[in-house]
């Protein structure tokens, strides 16, 4: 049996980067609440999601992704799976955001892991519900704008297409959104809506961040902001992953997606998640594992930084 073999058998219950496992009880501020969420096809797209959270606990082991075996941070917390209702949107939603609630009013920070951007408006609800006097502002990188009008939200309570206008009209407008990475492919309609939103392309975030996070701060009306960090692995360019291919400017290679992500760190970063695993990413084997668990360290080193901008 080789040494990681005997490690992964001994660590019969994996978990995030090796974090003790804890419930609400455990959580308190300064914590991070790490969770999977187990559902992806609210939006019709491809099954595989939803098994992402179990990957991910296996392919973040220390000793798998170090070659040793390194403590966790002593700031994170895997407190397992969110409960949904796969085949009840309306009860999921109610449910997640009652989930969501509950881990914010103990002071910690959530963060989900897995499943379908449609899920995350009710996670942002219930955060809201815990903290009344926040004044919470969203920042989501994904190519897609994700600002689709849904005429009848009874029938279709949860739809990725419309989840960035769901997070906006929690959150005071568009004004409240900062999207990052999107692709000039987006329709004209969904730019309508972001008119008085901060937006910037995957194009120009690969040139520079110089500056970046004092041009959302300052785009953004209101004193006391936090943010809520939507991060979508669509936002990569899947050829920088595969292979040396070179950049087509599509999208952001992960080392470009890394550092965005901690230049974000300089925000007051009180909520966040990470969505659109494989099948998205459409590459096999353990790069795309490894590939996310390094974008999910970086959130999680971003939402454990002292924010050093806020006002």
């Amino acid at each position: 049996m080789s040494s990681v073999d005997s490690i992964l058998s001994m660590q019969s219950v994996p978990s995030f980067f090796g974090a003790p496992i804890g419930d609400i009880e455990d959580l308190s501020e300064e914590k991070i609440a790490l969770t999977g969420l187990f559902c992806d096809h609210f939006s019709g797209g491809e099954p595989g999601a939803r098994y992402a959270a179990r990957q991910l606990r296996y392919a973040s082991l220390p000793l798998l992704i170090h070659g040793q075996n390194i403590s966790p941070s002593n700031n994170i917390i895997d407190i397992g799976e969110l409960n949904v209702f796969p085949i009840e949107p309306m009860k999921t939603q109610s449910i997640l955001k009652e989930q969501s609630f509950r881990i914010h009013q103990t002071g910690a920070k959530l963060l989900a892991l897995g499943g379908d951007y449609s899920l995350i408006p009710a996670l942002v609800s219930g955060q809201l519900k815990a903290r009344p006097d926040s004044d919470l502002k969203i920042i989501r990188i994904s190519r897609n704008l994700d600002t689709v009008e849904i005429s009848n939200p009874q029938q279709k309570p949860l739809n990725r297409s419309c989840a960035t206008r769901q997070l906006g009209d929690y959150c005071g407008g568009s004004k409240s959104i900062a999207l990052l990475g999107v692709s000039d492919s987006s329709s004209l309609e969904e730019y309508e809506y972001l008119v008085d939103s901060f937006v910037r392309s995957a194009q120009q975030l690969s040139s520079s961040l110089a500056g970046l996070t004092e041009q959302i701060l300052d785009g953004l009306p209101g004193k006391n902001i936090s943010f809520y960090l939507s991060v979508d692995v669509d936002v990569l360019s899947i050829p920088s992953i595969r292979s040396n291919s070179p950049y087509l400017g599509t999208g952001l290679t992960p080392k470009q997606l890394t550092s965005l992500i901690l230049e974000l760190g300089k925000l007051p970063i009180i909520g966040a998640d990470v969505t659109g695993y494989i099948p998205d990413l459409d590459i096999s084997g353990s790069a795309a594992s490894v590939t996310v668990v390094e974008i999910i360290r970086s959130v999680i080193e971003a939402m454990s930084q002292e924010s050093v901008l806020c006002r």
